[in-house]
């Protein structure tokens, strides 16, 4: 049975990437949560998706170009409806410490724009809070995958890709060859983009197969019975009751 884990947190019962999110997603029984990190301008590790805080939040602008202190300022709730009303974007600290009991934490590096220590600070992270065995760095840009493997050869890694030239570089490749070369630990695919076969080769590799972002129910009964090892889903709800049914 795959692991089951909350995409931004379980997104469509709370506001994206918040701490209600991670909350809904333990009270839902999911087995993880994916997440994404920024550094903020005074270097401090912050989640949002985006490199901007427009669409989630009454702010604009990019989240590097504001104080941690500054950005919790803005309601980050109020977007998804008025129960949320003043919820603030969270820090990878206080995230953590709401999901450090769930079996598998995927953070996923935003590549940033100009070379900073976000990768070296979130592993930092991880290890402050000994969740080392429990979390999985993941990120689109394979320079991101090699530096955490540097940093820390222990530390578990994911390399995500889509259907863009990169993806489509590291499909033609091989996924599990390329995967291999950054010492990485799991392929994170779109779940449009992975095959019977592929799985097969990866997990002969060693190798685990985390697919994003898994809706529906058909997707979540096809990838369940060709062995994938985790699904990301928007309703980790639907997809554990999906799987109790099966």
């Amino acid at each position: 049975m795959p692991l089951v884990l909350a995409h931004r947190g379980a997104n469509k019962r709370a506001p994206q990437n918040t701490l209600p999110a991670f909350k809904k997603a333990v009270e839902f029984n999911a087995d993880g949560i994916e997440t994404d990190v920024h550094l903020s301008k005074d270097g401090e590790i912050v989640i949002c998706h985006n490199y901007t805080i427009d669409a989630t939040s009454d702010g604009k602008g990019l989240i590097d170009s504001y104080t941690c202190e500054q950005l919790k300022k803005f309601d980050f709730g109020s977007y998804f409806s008025d129960e949320f009303r003043g919820v603030t974007l969270p820090t990878l600290s206080e995230c953590l410490d709401v999901v450090k009991g769930m079996k598998l934490i995927n953070i996923e590096i935003k590549a940033p724009k100009t070379k900073n220590d976000l990768v070296k600070r979130t592993i930092e992270q991880v290890h402050k809070f000994n969740l080392q065995d429990s979390v999985i760095i993941s990120c689109f840009n394979p320079e991101c995958i090699r530096e955490s493997k540097e940093i820390d050869p222990s530390i578990r890694t994911g390399l995500l890709y889509e259907d863009d030239d990169l993806g489509k570089e590291i499909m033609a490749f091989g996924v599990e060859k390329y995967c291999a070369q950054l010492n990485a630990n799991a392929a994170h695919p779109d779940r449009k983009l992975i095959t019977e076969d592929e799985v097969k080769r990866l997990h002969e590799m060693g190798m685990l197969v985390n697919v994003w972002t898994v809706n529906e129910k058909g997707d979540i009964l096809r990838l369940t019975e060709w062995g994938c090892d985790a699904l990301i889903s928007d309703i980790p709800d639907y997809v554990i009751e999906v799987l109790k049914n099966r």
